[in-house]
């Protein structure tokens, strides 16, 4: 045996421990643990009993058994034989009333510490992570309801650390404090709200909550006033309410979709080689639908580029233009989907080739979702306030998006650009569950991003020519109900999921430029914090409030993100080997951020990242009884005459104040009918002093003075000579 292999024997040797020498010294700590617990309780010491037991376990299990006995058994064994000891020497009524006793001290404590919490669902990770941290569970109704109907003298008999009859008894004793942490559902009723819990929903209005499709389309319409480059910007295919009372969107819709028709035929026109679209003999569709396209792209460029305000706004067509829109939807539909040629010679399609690749240069640079957009006019509908994939369905026909809207009015769907050129992976379509947690404190908001993520796969490759949802939904939700394709690539998972790692060695693996995951994971954060900005002006701001969400991205073919939709309720769940390793994580950091770095802003935050950060002032004033302040300077709207000039327009002015009589207020804030007894109207004269005019005194006013009218004067001359006639 060679030196290497005899040290290694050694080492392996030395590492060996006898069973049965190990067990007595695990015997002899649990008899110093006993005699502490004794002397705590004043119990009588019966340690040689118990050693007496120790010793004939041992020696039973030394025989022919120990061989097949495992070292668990035998220090269960144990463990009971202490337990037994342990609360011999009490009666029955005096050890309740010491676990009572004990537990009612645990109790007081949690509640003066604030160490109070429940969680509903079996979100598992979050108790453990509480319990770590001393908290104490008030158990919701539904978990352990069986124990829960127990007597707490029963409850109590049967009590051992950590087991659920203690947790049981814990409970109804806390069952009358408030919890100061709770984590619920997102349609449950907040508890406790005098003390401010920390818990797990932030509410806001339902037009801007973006964990819903139509508070995200909200959210895309407010956060162009939020929009700096670098910092926040949301990225996003175009959404449209099509519900019974919102036409004017149905018409934008109508409208897009039009647009959308023009660029389509540029992009195949270009895409394709003037032979391959032309046949003199045979061709049934004519330039005039070219030209027609040509001209529809040209009008969006010059909207775009603001040449004329009247151009951005929705304007109905006439029946002329209904006519020419109608035949080009025609004429382009038979060139799209039913491979018909163009009536045109090669050398006038080629000219018309290179202008669509000019046109869609110029709008594809002023819109940059103009890139997602292929050849098909895909369009995808979801109901407003559905998840996992429910309801979805893809539609390219515009007759039939309307008419799935109309029938399905209490769903209230959301109609959004399909994205018809994503990025890719082995001819696959994909998506990325990026984590954001939203934490509020007594005068900030924070934005936390997870720097981990990872993506889910389609069972099926991509193709524009089938709509089926196991194509080209990527919910794990979906997916799991299909079957992977037999041909589909090797190198993609069995499971549908990869880890941001695996991701990051694909970048490599095709030559994606260095920082690509850099950009990428920027983008996330901008697209995030513009949304939460977006949203801040119609959400409930109340201290320890967080929630965790789920944000779906898809990527497009320059590596840019785009954010899908957002989920307040995400799966949080071991569904595969990738969300077993990264779910636990992400809710173990999220106790981190939401209660340790309150209590030390230097605390550890696990993968999680303070991407933005808001402060926001709140009235902490209870009753409400403080009025409503208005700070400002008054505005004067006359303070002297400007000089008169020799013109009609200023003859005008002069004939006009010429003729302002005393009475001027009386004219317009009272009755015409009151008598002339009343108290003339008050005009200041001149800058130095006021002068009380009378009505038997002066009707005139000398125009070569300076003249300054009272405030209701020039209200009342405001109103009288700037109203419409």
């Amino acid at each position: 045996m060679s030196q290497a292999s005899t040290s290694a024997f050694n080492t392996q040797r030395n590492r060996y421990y006898n069973p049965v020498s190990r067990i007595q010294s695990l015997i002899q700590n649990l008899d110093a643990e006993l005699i502490t617990l004794c002397k705590q309780c004043s119990l009588p010491k019966n340690i040689s009993n118990s050693n007496n037991h120790y010793d004939n376990i041992i020696s039973h299990q030394t025989g022919s058994q120990l061989k097949h006995a495992s070292l668990n058994n035998i220090l269960a064994q144990a463990r009971s034989a202490q337990l037994s000891n342990s609360t011999g020497g009490l009666a029955p009524d005096a050890h309740k009333r010491q676990l009572r006793n004990t537990y009612r001290t645990r109790v007081i404590d949690a509640y003066r510490n604030r160490r109070i919490f429940t969680v509903y669902g079996n979100y598992h990770t979050v108790r453990r992570a509480l319990v770590r941290r001393g908290w104490l569970e008030k158990l919701p109704a539904g978990r352990h309801a069986k124990l829960q109907n127990m007597s707490e003298d029963s409850l109590l008999e049967h009590a051992r650390r950590g087991n659920d009859y203690e947790a049981v008894v814990i409970s109804k004793m806390i069952n009358n404090f408030p919890s100061f942490f709770i984590w619920q559902s997102k349609a449950q009723r907040d508890l406790f709200p005098e003390v401010k819990p920390f818990r797990n929903r932030v509410r806001r209005s339902q037009f801007l909550d973006f964990s819903t499709k139509v508070g995200l389309v909200g959210c895309a319409e407010q956060e162009r006033w939020f929009r700096e480059d670098g910092v926040c910007g949301m990225s996003y295919p175009r959404f449209y309410r099509l519900g019974a009372n919102s036409m004017e969107e149905r018409a934008a819709f109508i409208e897009d979709y039009h647009q959308t028709q023009a660029r389509c035929l540029l992009r195949f026109i270009k895409e394709h080689r003037p032979a391959e679209l032309i046949d003199l003999e045979n061709g049934v569709v004519m330039s005039i639908t070219i030209d027609f396209a040509l001209n529809k792209v040209k009008a969006m460029i010059r909207q775009k580029e603001h040449y004329s305000l009247d151009d951005a706004r929705i304007k109905l067509p006439t029946p002329t233009e209904m006519i020419e829109n109608q035949s080009f939807m025609v004429q382009s539909s038979k060139v799209l989907h039913s491979g018909a040629k163009f009536k045109i010679n090669e050398k006038v399609m080629a000219e018309y080739a290179r202008l669509a690749g000019q046109y869609l240069e110029q709008i594809e640079s002023l819109r940059n979702d103009y890139r997602w957009d292929g050849c098909r006019n895909l369009w995808i509908l979801k109901p407003g306030y559905q998840s996992r994939g429910i309801g979805i369905v893809i539609r390219s026909s515009l007759d039939d998006i309307l008419q799935w809207t109309s029938n399905n009015q209490n769903r209230k769907y959301i109609v959004q650009k399909y994205i018809e050129r994503p990025y890719l992976i082995y001819r696959t379509k994909f998506d990325i569950r990026q984590y954001m947690l939203l934490t509020i404190s007594d005068t900030q908001v924070t934005i936390w991003t997870y720097r981990d993520c990872y993506l889910r796969f389609s069972s099926q490759e991509f193709t524009m020519d089938d709509l089926r949802e196991s194509i080209h939904l990527t919910n794990n939700s979906v997916q799991k109900r299909y079957k992977n394709k037999v041909n589909r690539d090797a190198r993609l998972p069995k499971n549908n999921m990869w880890s941001l790692d695996q991701f990051k060695c694909h970048l490599r693996h095709v030559g994606a430029p260095d920082g690509t995951w850099q950009k990428i994971y920027n983008g996330f954060k901008q697209n995030l914090v513009a949304v939460v900005l977006a949203s801040l002006d119609e959400t409930e701001l109340v201290p320890n409030a967080f929630e965790l969400y789920g944000c779906d991205f898809m990527i497009d073919e320059h590596f840019n993100p785009i954010l899908i939709e957002i989920n307040s309720t995400p799966d949080l769940s071991a569904s595969t080997e990738v969300t077993a390793r990264i779910c636990p994580l992400v809710l173990k950091d999220c106790i981190r951020v939401v209660l340790d770095v309150p209590r030390n802003s230097l605390a550890a935050t696990g993968l999680f990242e303070r991407a933005f950060q808001v402060n926001y002032n709140v009235n902490k004033e209870v009753d409400g009884t403080r009025p409503l302040e208005l700070n400002g300077t008054q505005m004067k709207l006359l303070d002297t005459m400007p000089k008169i000039r020799n013109s009609p327009r200023t003859r005008l002015l002069r004939k006009i104040l010429n003729n302002v009589r005393a009475t001027t207020s009386n004219k317009f804030g009272r009755d015409k009918n009151k008598t002339a007894t009343q108290t003339p109207a008050k005009v200041i004269v001149g800058k130095v002093g006021t002068k009380k005019l009378s009505q038997a005194g002066s009707k005139m006013m000398n125009t070569s003075a300076k003249v300054a009218l009272n405030s209701k004067a020039r209200e009342n001359l405001a109103l009288q000579y700037t109203a419409p006639k």
